[in-house]
């Protein structure tokens, strides 16, 4: 079967100028493809909905415009409602394509036989070593063919 979510989230960005961190507003799209009860492959996409800076590993501040990113993942099931996940992406920020890893625990939490809320942490790693955590919390569908 396939898995369709929308999702609302809020992303720590610790790489903020200044003191502490920034919390980010995004919404979220995932499609899930389940292969056999305890693997699926899902194709994520994130956006977050606020402009902000960052300082760069070299100390550049930079600020990014509504970061747009999208990943290919791998979950396995451990239980009835808990799944971790790992994938590789890409980010969109200000016109270039940067890669990422992601990390990911999501839930499931039926409503009934076709919808649930799915509570989702990941963590997203780009390669030029910035990272941004994320909490979402979605409802996702079931779409049968």
């Amino acid at each position: 079967p396939v898995r369709v979510a929308l999702l609302l989230g809020h992303g720590m960005v610790p790489e903020v100028p200044g003191d502490g961190v920034f919390f980010v507003p995004s919404w979220g799209l995932d499609v899930d493809y389940h292969l056999t009860d305890n693997w699926s492959l899902g194709w994520h996409s994130d956006v977050e909905i606020e402009n902000y800076m960052v300082t760069l590993p070299d100390g550049e501040e930079v600020e990014l415009e509504m970061p747009l990113i999208t990943t290919l993942d791998v979950f396995y099931r451990l239980n009835h409602n808990l799944l971790v996940g790992i994938g590789g992406g890409l980010t969109l920020e200000n016109t270039e394509w940067k890669p990422l890893m992601r990390v990911a625990v999501e839930g499931e939490v039926p409503m009934n036989d076709r919808w649930e809320w799915t509570p989702t942490l990941f963590l997203d790693q780009r390669l030029d070593g910035r990272q941004v955590w994320t909490f979402a919390v979605g409802v996702a569908h079931y779409l049968l063919f």
